[in-house]
C-alpha cells in the first residue's frame, strides 16, 4: 500500500502535465452550461441565453442560445419569420461529443458574425446543446424515465425499431415510452421548433458518424420523402465538405421524422463521431469534428436554399420576371393572376400579376399546419383597390406628376380667360409660328 499511492500520484501527474492539446477532456452538464451562458453573454447584440424547461428527474435546466441580429430590438413576430436552423445534441446522454458539436458551431456563428454582421442578416439559429440533461450528468442514454428520447417523437411514434420494455442505466435501450411526446423533454423541443420558421434542422448523436434520413426509403416501413430532390441535392453537397454518407434511420419516433415530417424543415441526424466521454487524444475536439462543423457551416449558409428560393429579375406593371436559385422547386408560384405549378431550380419564368405579392411554397410536403413553408415577396409595382396598376415613386415619376399639374392648370387658366384675350392668345401663337418658318 505504501507504494501504491506514490505510484497513483505519479500516474496523476503524468496525466495531468501532458499539453492540452494531447489530452482534452469533454464538458459535463454543469460546464456545458455555464460555458454556454458566458458564451452568449459575450455577445448581446445578437445572443440570449434561456433556461426554458427542466429535466424529468433532477429538474435540470434545459437551455438554449437565440442568435439573430439585433434580436433584443425585434418583436416576437419578427424574430419567428426569420428563417431559421436548428441545432441540438444529447437526445442521449451518454453522447457527448454531439454536444460539443453544437457548442462549437454556435461559437463560430457568433465570432463570424462579430467581424462580419451579413453572416447572420436575414437568418436565425437556435442552438440547445444539451436536450437530455439527465442523462448528461449520468452517462446514460436514456432520460429518467428510462426512455429513448430518440424514439418518443409522434411522428412515426412506435412503427419500427423501438421497444415496450423501460431502459436502465447502464445498459441502453430504446424504449420509446408509454405513448408518444409522454417526456417533458421531447415537449420542450417541439414547443420550440414550433416558435420558428424551421428551414434545417441538425440533431446531433455520436456512434456511426454519418448522416441519418428522417425515416426509411428503402426496405420495410419505406415512405417516400416529398421533397427527396431537395434532400439529395443537400447530402451531396454535405459529402463534398465532410465525407459523411448517409443512411435509413435504426428506430421509428426520431426527433427528425417529427422534423421534417410535421414542421418541414430539412431535418437529419449528424452522426458527429464514434467517441463518446473518453478524453480525446491526439487531437483536439474542434480537429476530430472539422468535417461535421464545416457540414453545419454549409447548411448555414446556405440556409434559404433549403427550398426553392424566388428571386425576382425584371418586373412590370402586369408580370415579374423570376429565377429559383434554391436547390429545391418552387411550387403553385401566384402573383395573384394565375398560378404556376412548378419553378425547378435554375429555371426562369415570367409570372402575370393581379396583386402586390408574390408567393410560393418553398416545399412539396405539408406538415402539421398549412402555410408552414409559404413564401411572400412583396413586388415594386403596386396595384391599387380599384385593379388599377400605379408605378412606385420615383424622382423621375415625381417631376413629371408636377409638369402635368402645371399644364392643367395652365389649361384650366386659359379656359376661364375673356373671348379677346383668348383670341389675342391666339394670334400671338401663330405669329411666333410663322416667325419660325421664316
Amino acid at each position: 500500500m505504501r507504494y501504491l499511492l506514490p505510484l497513483l500520484a505519479i500516474l496523476c501527474l503524468a496525466f495531468v502535465a501532458q499539453p492540452s492539446e494531447a489530452v482534452e477532456v469533454l464538458h459535463n452538464y454543469y460546464s456545458m452550461q455555464d460555458d454556454t451562458e458566458e458564451l452568449a453573454s459575450n455577445y448581446p447584440d445578437i445572443a440570449i441565453y434561456s433556461e426554458h424547461a427542466s429535466s424529468t428527474g433532477l429538474g435540470l435546466e434545459i437551455f438554449s442560445v437565440d442568435v439573430a441580429l439585433n434580436i433584443t430590438e425585434l418583436s416576437e413576430e419578427e424574430l419567428a419569420a426569420l428563417p431559421t436552423m436548428y441545432v441540438d445534441g444529447v437526445h442521449h446522454g451518454n453522447e457527448g461529443m454531439s454536444a460539443e458539436a453544437a457548442f462549437l458551431f454556435l461559437q463560430d456563428v457568433l465570432e463570424r458574425t462579430a467581424a462580419d454582421p451579413t453572416y447572420l442578416e436575414g437568418k436565425r439559429l437556435v442552438v440547445t446543446p444539451v436536450m437530455n440533461a439527465d442523462g448528461y450528468l449520468e452517462d446514460c442514454r436514456n432520460n429518467w424515465n428510462g426512455v429513448d428520447l430518440n424514439r418518443n417523437y409522434p411522428y412515426m411514434w412506435g412503427m419500427y425499431g423501438t421497444s415496450d420494455t423501460r431502459g436502465s442505466c447502464p445498459a441502453s435501450g430504446t424504449y420509446r415510452g408509454p405513448s408518444e411526446g409522454s417526456e417533458a423533454e421531447t415537449q420542450a423541443n417541439m414547443e420550440m421548433m414550433r416558435g420558428m420558421n424551421l428551414y434545417v434542422y441538425f440533431s446531433g448523436h455520436t456512434g456511426s458518424n454519418d448522416i441519418v434520413l428522417p425515416w426509411k426509403i428503402t426496405g420495410e416501413f419505406a415512405v417516400p420523402i416529398a421533397d427527396w430532390d431537395l434532400y439529395e441535392r443537400f447530402l451531396n453537397e454535405s459529402a463534398n465538405v465532410s465525407g459523411l454518407s448517409y443512411r435509413d434511420p435504426s428506430g421509428a419516433g426520431e426527433s427528425i421524422a417529427w422534423g421534417y415530417g410535421a414542421r418541414t424543415a430539412v431535418s437529419v441526424i449528424v452522426e458527429v463521431d464514434t467517441m463518446q466521454w473518453s478524453p480525446i487524444e491526439t487531437t483536439t475536439i474542434r480537429e476530430a469534428l472539422a468535417n461535421e462543423l464545416a457540414m453545419y457551416a454549409l447548411a448555414w449558409e446556405n440556409l434559404e436554399l433549403f427550398g426553392g428560393h424566388l428571386e425576382i429579375v425584371s418586373e412590370t406593371s402586369d408580370s415579374v420576371k423570376v429565377t429559383n436559385t434554391g436547390w429545391g422547386a418552387a411550387y403553385n408560384v401566384t402573383a395573384g393572376n394565375g398560378v404556376t405549378e412548378k419553378i425547378e431550380p435554375g429555371e426562369t419564368k415570367t409570372i402575370k400579376k393581379g396583386s402586390n405579392f408574390l408567393q410560393y411554397l418553398r416545399l412539396v410536403h405539408v406538415g402539421e399546419e398549412e402555410g408552414l413553408t409559404l413564401v411572400t415577396i412583396e413586388l415594386g409595382n403596386i396595384i391599387e383597390d380599384d385593379g388599377e396598376i400605379t408605378p412606385a415613386l420615383s424622382p423621375i415619376s415625381v417631376i413629371l406628376s408636377l409638369i402635368s399639374v402645371a399644364a392643367v392648370a395652365g389649361f384650366v387658366y386659359w379656359a376661364r380667360s375673356p373671348k379677346k384675350e383668348l383670341v389675342d392668345l391666339s394670334q400671338t401663337a401663330i405669329r411666333k409660328v410663322q416667325r419660325k418658318r421664316k
